[in-house]
């Protein structure tokens, strides 16, 4: 708790007065200046708020709790709108899929319908495959025979250098290696 003596008051504009002290009034002013008093005056001040302290003395400390709920509130909003915007988004990719889904279906459908009114001397052509995934050991496709031999070639080759390579470094390297005893 702080406490602050008064004890000169200026008369000519009734404000306290210390060792250095300047008037300023208007010379108009309706009221006539008075005599410099010496009323002591002693003042109470809260040490929570620094207001003076008297009866009626409520402390009021200002504290940021408005400021910071109102911005989790606007932050709960944004989340909110995010959210709502991302279901909407996925609702809308979901019907794109179902109406592309339903057109599949009808293409398909007047495709059979079309292949059903073909003659029946036509032969249907295969569907495309690829060479790399092609597992049929009947396949007369040139590229998977070209692959499936290109493959079985390199495995081979590969096979005996290695085993070759591997004997010459590896056979002196082990032996090097090897504690003795």
């Amino acid at each position: 708790m702080g406490v602050k003596f008064q004890v000169i008051r200026c008369g000519q504009c009734g404000k306290p007065r210390g060792l250095i002290h300047t008037c300023i009034t208007r010379a108009d002013r309706a009221r006539n200046p008075g005599k410099t008093r010496i009323k002591p005056k002693v003042t109470l001040t809260c040490e929570h708020c620094g207001k003076p302290r008297g009866r009626g003395h409520v402390c009021q400390i200002r504290t940021d709790f408005k400021r910071r709920k109102a911005a989790a509130e606007r932050q709960a909003k944004k989340q909110k709108e995010a959210q709502r915007k991302a279901a909407a988004q996925q609702a809308a990719a979901r019907r794109r899929a179902e109406a592309a889904a339903k057109r599949q279906a009808a293409a398909g459908q007047t495709r059979r319908a079309t292949a059903a009114r073909k003659p029946a001397g036509k032969p249907t052509p295969k569907p495309a495959h690829d060479y790399h995934t092609c597992t049929d050991t009947e396949c007369r496709r040139y590229a998977c025979l070209a692959w499936k031999e290109a493959l079985a070639e390199g495995r081979t080759s590969g096979l005996e250098d290695g085993y070759e390579h591997g004997y010459e470094t590896g056979y002196e390297q082990g032996l090097a290696a090897r504690p003795r005893r």
